[in-house]
């Protein structure tokens, strides 16, 4: 793996720009553009141009990069699964690739094994960097699942965090997200009179990082595991909050909305 890739190199490439120094290992959040058509109303398909075919232009998501140049975006990308650097030209109305990090690969070895069950899986890159060593990241590939119910509905994410350009996960199945609403009221009466007519529970998924023993060594990942309850016939003020720390090793521990382990 390339150990300074030209898209990421931790804060250092992509907030010197800024002048803006990171001492601490950190994760580096892509900030979603909330009105990417006043950039280029034909966003989508001139991007899915860029990208590995065929692409979907529907599954994309256009991020700044904090601390990036104003004309330098990321564009994410479902189908295919990759994430791409990109700048905007204003003047000549056009957009060019600067680094492409495809997972299409990760995701051929993932289809390899039957017992993965990605036909009822929806894949997708969480919009942050992790960092694995100094210069050396990784991003999220989530597999997502869905239930309807009648009235509600859930939904459960676990996390591969692959690193940049390349294919395999250096951690797996990690309990990423989670949300769950279960119908309480079936009366106009019971609407009425409840002051909460569902069970919902909302988990996610907290990482601290410890720099490495030695330099050039791996950071140390700390998990912690944030879910809310709020009971049906309560108030929101009877929600409760519980933390569980957890390791790659013991994600059973993780309550994960009631969802499947």
């Amino acid at each position: 793996m390339n150990k300074l890739p030209a898209f990421c190199t931790a804060a250092m490439v992509l907030a010197a720009s800024a002048g803006q120094v990171f001492a601490a290992p950190s994760a580096q959040v892509l900030d979603a553009v909330k009105k990417p058509q006043s950039v280029d109303p034909d966003w989508r398909a001139r991007l899915c141009a860029l990208l590995p075919q065929p692409c979907d232009p529907h599954a994309l998501g256009l991020y700044r990069l904090r601390g990036a140049a104003a004309n330098s975006f990321a564009v994410l990308s479902a189908e295919p699964l990759a994430m791409a650097r990109i700048t905007r030209d204003k003047d000549a109305k056009t957009w060019q690739l600067e680094r492409l990090h495809d997972f299409t690969g990760y995701v051929a070895g993932m289809k390899k094994d039957a017992a993965t069950g990605l036909s009822d899986t929806r894949l997708s890159l969480a919009p942050a960097l992790y960092p694995l060593a100094e210069g050396q990241w990784a991003m999220a590939v989530l597999q997502t699942v869905s239930e309807m119910y009648s009235g509600g509905g859930a939904s459960f994410s676990k996390a591969d965090f692959v690193p940049l350009d390349d294919t395999r996960a250096v951690h797996e199945g990690i309990p990423f997200s989670c949300s769950k609403m279960i119908r309480a009221c079936f009366s106009e009466k019971e609407y009425k009179s409840s002051k909460h007519c569902h069970d919902e529970s909302n988990g996610s998924l907290r990482i601290a990082y410890e720099p490495a023993g030695k330099p050039g060594g791996p950071y140390t990942w700390q998990y912690t595991w944030l879910q809310s309850e709020w009971p049906a016939n309560t108030p929101a003020s009877g929600t409760t909050t519980t933390r569980l720390h957890f390791t790659a090793k013991t994600t059973e521990r993780v309550s994960f909305c009631g969802g499947p382990q």
